[in-house]
């Protein structure tokens, strides 16, 4: 399968070759509700409404608001997931997944990463 991408206002996110979902939040974004539901639609539009590994990449100085964390408790689902492989820098980033993983206690597998290639070999082998 080819790689398929596309970018809107606060993240780029790929469907790629290997077979897993790529999300990537761009440095410097805020995203508020309206950023998360795009994204969000995004999402299942380039997964095809399958259940998918995904690699969520959060590294950079971004922001997210309330009402984009609270609409993303709707759409954080084991249903569309077969495992997801956070990387991340920061402390932060650390504690607001941990808010997301709350959401996911009987669902797919989650690992934390510092490394791209580490998360990637551990997503793939789910």
């Amino acid at each position: 399968m080819a790689k398929k991408i596309q970018i809107t206002r606060t993240a780029e996110i790929s469907f790629e070759k290997e077979g897993y979902l790529k999300f990537k939040i761009i440095p410097g974004s805020v995203v508020d509700e309206e950023d998360a539901l795009d994204n969000f639609l995004v999402i299942k539009t380039l997964s095809e409404g399958k259940k998918v590994r995904k690699l969520i990449d959060l590294r950079g100085n971004w922001k997210f608001s309330k009402k984009a964390r609270d609409l993303s408790k709707k759409y954080v689902s084991p249903e569309n997931t077969i495992a997801r492989a956070y990387i991340t820098d920061s402390f932060f980033t650390k504690l607001l997944l941990s808010f997301f993983r709350s959401f996911n206690k009987q669902g797919a597998p989650q690992a934390f990463f510092n490394n791209e290639k580490e998360a990637i070999d551990w997503l793939l082998k789910q």
